[in-house]
């Protein structure tokens, strides 16, 4: 499972002030949505889009220094500076899954969970 983080001070930053409550709301779900499908912080005109005002939101989220646009697309400013990236995910995963499996392998007698 992956995490998308946000700052404990973002309730009085003044990018986060001058953004504003529905655009920051659009900021949260991208961010949970890059962070669920690994984009590295690529935010999808459609998804972008496909919220009421969102076009405009999204400049909104430009000009306050939270996205850049990329293409058509949206692209989180620092991405890999506050989250973690796809690679480190897929590399957090792996190192689970075999941590996972040692552990299995050294205690046999454990019910496994039903795959």
């Amino acid at each position: 499972m992956s995490w998308f983080n946000a700052d404990d001070k973002m309730h009085s930053h003044p990018k986060s002030r001058r953004a504003g409550l529905e655009a920051m709301g659009l900021w949260l779900l991208a961010g949970t949505l890059c962070t669920d499908y690994l984009t590295d912080g690529l935010v999808p005109a459609w998804y972008v889009r496909s919220w009421p005002g969102g076009e405009r939101l999204a400049q909104v989220l430009i000009d306050s220094g939270f996205w850049e646009p990329a293409g058509e697309d949206y692209q989180f400013l620092s991405w890999s500076e506050y989250q973690r990236t796809k690679e480190k995910v897929l590399e957090d995963r792996e190192a689970a899954r075999v941590r996972m499996a040692e552990w299995r392998a050294a205690h046999p007698k454990v019910k496994k969970p039903k795959e």
